[in-house]
């Protein structure tokens, strides 16, 4: 029994390192519960903690010569700009689109806006996240569009960016990023959501449905293998409790003496 411990000891240890019970973040929508838009004008705000940020830059589609921001604001229910909630192919769904009530589409310059969650990130928050949603199609993207789903860690004193992960969202599907946040990231600004980059009120929209933003699923650690042979893992934990009942035996034996 000794014997085994140097192989058990390890895998106990990785077992609980790989679990994702330490991280404290667990967020999901698939937004039944909102009101559906049906228009005209806007009938307030979506709700949710959604909120909305717009980017302007002088050069489309190149999109790097910075001018100035807007935001954050509530994310809106509304056709003019930013999002609504409609029904998607599988109930209600989250539309993400471009502000087309910015008048930097006529002048032709880039507009990129935003739709997302933001968390203070703590320590106790600590661990590996995916960011999972599905995306569905109701229009084709117009010229030089582009738009993806994206999570962000931002300074809370200068804003500047410090983590900036995307994935394209041009095509429907099931869309995931993976992040790993540890002490570096408390006190943090973190955002995950969808964001347009568009212009000229070209076609932008996309609609977003079952998001999560939640601890990772991390499989197990590989078995470790006695003279060859595969140790279940109901049999390691039978070890390690004989062990500790072995030990537990011997301290008091040794006190006895």
């Amino acid at each position: 029994m000794i014997r085994l411990a140097k192989y058990i000891a390890p895998f106990a240890l990785a077992v609980v390192m790989s679990s994702p019970a330490f991280a404290a973040i667990d967020y999901s929508d698939d937004f039944e519960s909102y009101t559906e838009y049906v228009g005209p004008g806007s009938i307030g705000d979506i709700g949710g903690g959604w909120l909305v940020f717009a980017n302007v830059f002088t050069d489309y589609p190149g999109c790097t010569a910075y001018e100035y921001g807007y935001g954050p604001f509530p994310a809106p229910n509304q056709d003019g700009g930013f999002s609504n909630i409609t029904a998607g192919n599988t109930g209600l769904a989250l539309n993400v689109f471009s502000n087309y009530a910015d008048d930097v589409h006529a002048a032709g310059k880039c507009l990129e806006t935003s739709v997302f969650q933001e968390r203070i990130f703590s320590l106790a928050d600590a661990g590996t996240y995916d960011f999972e949603f599905d995306v569905q199609i109701p229009i084709a993207l117009g010229t030089g569009v582009s738009t993806y789903g994206f999570i962000k860690l931002l300074d809370p004193v200068t804003f500047a960016t410090d983590v900036f992960l995307t994935v394209d969202t041009a095509s429907a599907g099931d869309k995931s990023i993976r992040i790993e946040l540890d002490a570096t990231a408390d006190g943090k600004i973190l955002q995950w959501g969808f964001s347009t980059v568009a212009s000229n009120y070209e076609a932008s929209g996309r609609w977003y449905d079952n998001v999560t933003f939640a601890p990772a699923a991390i499989g197990p650690p590989v078995l470790p293998l006695i003279e060859g042979i595969p140790i279940p893992s109901w049999a390691l934990l039978l070890m390690v409790g004989m062990l500790g009942y072995l030990g537990a035996t011997r301290l008091r034996a040794r006190k006895k003496a």
